[in-house]
Order: C-alpha cells, then sequence, then structure tokens
C-alpha cells in the first residue's frame, strides 16, 4: 500500500529533483525503440532485458546505470540471453526530444502497469513477461546471478502458464481449472510475472458461479481485487455483491481507484470513493482505510490546494483506529498542525 500511495503522490505533486546529465548508452548496445527490440530479439533467438527509466530525474536509475549496466560483466552476462531495452521517461524537454517514441513508450507502461523506476521486466517476444527487477545493491556480478535465477525460475513459470490455458481450452468442465487459477491469483500481486494471464482465467469465475452460490465468485474477486487485475466488470461486481463493505471488497475496490490517481481528475474521483467508504464506518482493514483517507487529504493540501478539505479529511482518519506506516501519522501530523 505503501508504494502504491507513494508514487500517487509523486505522480501528482512532481517533485522529483532534476539531474544536470542524464544516464546515457556508454556501450550502444541498449535500443530505445521496443519494437525494434523485438524485431531483433527474434533475429536472434533472445528474450527482451527492458529497462524503464527516468534519464534526468531517476535517482535509483542513475544508480543502477551507475553500479551495474555501465559493466562489461552485466553487459555480457545480459547478452548472452538478451536483447537490452532502456524506455526513457524524461522531464526535461531536451531529453524529451531524444526519445524516439514516446507515445509507444507510454503504451508500455500502462500494458505492464508500471508505477514506479527503475523497473526491469524480462519478457519474450510475444510480450509476455517472466521477471521483474529493478535497483539492487552488490554490483554487476551479484545483478547478473539474479538475472540467471529469476529467468531460471520465470521461464518455469511460462511452462506452467501453457499448461493452465490448454487445460481451460480443453476442459469439458472448466470449473477445477478456473478454481486452480484462483488460488494461484490469492497469491500474486500486480508486480507477479503471469498475472495478467492467470487472471483472465479466474475472472471466468464470474459467470461460472454468478450467485456467489460455491463461493467461487467471491474467492475470484478477492483475488482480482488484491492482485490489482481487476477490470471495470469485475470492479462492479464487487460494489454490487459487497456495497456496505461487510466482506471488504469496497475497500479494495476503492484501493484500486487509489492506484491509478495521476492527476487533480482522477485525485478526486478517489477522494469521492474515500469518502464514502468513511461513511460507511465499516472496515476491514482500518489501517488501510486510515492510509486512504490520510493519502486523500495530503491531495487536498497539496496538488488541490483545498485546506478546508484536507483539514476535514485529515480529522477523519485521525480517528480511525488501525496501524499505519510511520509516514501516515507524519502526514496527518502535518495536515493537522
Amino acid at each position: 500500500m505503501k508504494t502504491v500511495l507513494l508514487t500517487a503522490v509523486l505522480s501528482l505533486a512532481s517533485t522529483v529533483a532534476a539531474f544536470a546529465a542524464p544516464v546515457v548508452d556508454d556501450a550502444g548496445v541498449w535500443h530505445a525503440d521496443f519494437d525494434e527490440a523485438v524485431a531483433v530479439a527474434k533475429e536472434q533467438g533472445k528474450d527482451l532485458f527492458v529497462d524503464f527509466t527516468g534519464s534526468d530525474w531517476c535517482i535509483w536509475c542513475h544508480r543502477l546505470h551507475d553500479e551495474v549496466f555501465q559493466y562489461d560483466t552485466f553487459l555480457t552476462g545480459a547478452q548472452e540471453h538478451f536483447v537490452l531495452v532502456a524506455l526513457d521517461f524524461p522531464n526535461s524537454d531536451e531529453a524529451k526530444a531524444a526519445v524516439p517514441n514516446p507515445e509507444r513508450n507510454d503504451e508500455l507502461q500502462a500494458k505492464y502497469g508500471i508505477q514506479g523506476f527503475p523497473t526491469c521486466l524480462l519478457m519474450n517476444t510475444d510480450g509476455v513477461v517472466f521477471g521483474r527487477m529493478g535497483y539492487q545493491e552488490g554490483g554487476p556480478e551479484k545483478y547478473i546471478d539474479d538475472l540467471r535465477a529469476t529467468t531460471t525460475k520465470g521461464k518455469a513459470l511460462l511452462v506452467e502458464l501453457e499448461k493452465l490455458q490448454k487445460d481451460y481450452a480443453s476442459a469439458t468442465d472448466k470449473t477445477p481449472v478456473v478454481e486452480k487459477a484462483v488460488g494461484m491469483l490469492a497469491d500474486m500481486d500486480a508486480e507477479s510475472p503471469g498475472v495478467s494471464i492467470v487472471a483472465s482465467i479466474a475472472a471466468e469465475a464470474l459467470k461460472l458461479d454468478p450467485e456467489n452460490t460455491a463461493g467461487l465468485k467471491l474467492s475470484a474477486l478477492e483475488a482480482l481485487l488484491r492482485s490489482g487485475q481487476a477490470d471495470d466488470a469485475a470492479r462492479a461486481s464487487a460494489r454490487a455483491m459487497d456495497p456496505k463493505n461487510e466482506l471488504g471488497l469496497l475497500e479494495q475496490v476503492v484501493k484500486a481507484q487509489v492506484s491509478v490517481v495521476r492527476d487533480d481528475v482522477t485525485a478526486r474521483a478517489a477522494i469521492k470513493e474515500i469518502e464514502s467508504l468513511l461513511e460507511l464506518g465499516k472496515f476491514h482493514d482500518a489501517g488501510e482505510v486510515k492510509s486512504m483517507a490520510a493519502m486523500a487529504a495530503m491531495w487536498c493540501e497539496g496538488p488541490l490546494d483545498d485546506h478546508a478539505h484536507a483539514i476535514e479529511l485529515a480529522t477523519k482518519a485521525k480517528a480511525i483506529e488501525g496501524e499505519v506506516e510511520e509516514y501516515v501519522d507524519a502526514m496527518l501530523t502535518q495536515i493537522l498542525g
């Protein structure tokens, strides 16, 4: 939850400090155009290592470059099985002018749910992700070791997912396969490799058990919401099934809306949902609701420039008894003075 909320704050406030110079491709081996990289990877029979980076503002992107990516140990080891791709999301006009296809980069960011930078995806040429990495300490040797381990684990998962899809397609009674997918999804999150594939099968539970007679629909909705894979239809189904938050589904629907806040419009829509949830007064995870209310207060205090509304929301958040991260209490204290 902390990561989602902090991402939303940064997206609204745009408070990240700029750098004097961007990360550069020292060795000339990083592709800046995703589709060109896919063509090269197909020709060479390799997968793709795709780095979502912010060249002129992202501290951790610079550290990853300086500590890992610039070294031959990484470049040689990674290129053995991967074509390297760097998709840049800079702030300055000068750096933006150097991005060959920014619209395509935006599409890929949305498609893969990239919320933090740097995020490095391991994927095949069909765009199926089998691993996710980012900044980590230890230098290029450790990074290559972890890259190999992540690849091995991810490739095994792809085999399992392929079997799941085949089993679903060939099954006369699809319920057992859907139940398996729901169980798998319950142990995944939005960043888990293959999560969208598992979710697409798990979502069929809404059709197989529309009245929740077998309890499968509820289990599926919980898994879809908690893994960040609920689409509009699933969220609407969750609202209809739990309008008073008696099952905790409504909390998850609101959390999903908070996670997609990117501007003033989406922030105001999320605040409205949070306030409706607060009015119900029935919470399954009081700490999570308190965190969302505190975030709404911070949006009002900051980019929305509505101090009175911020005080109102912060007061309501403060009254909720729930365990939260220290930064949440710090935000409330700052707003309430």
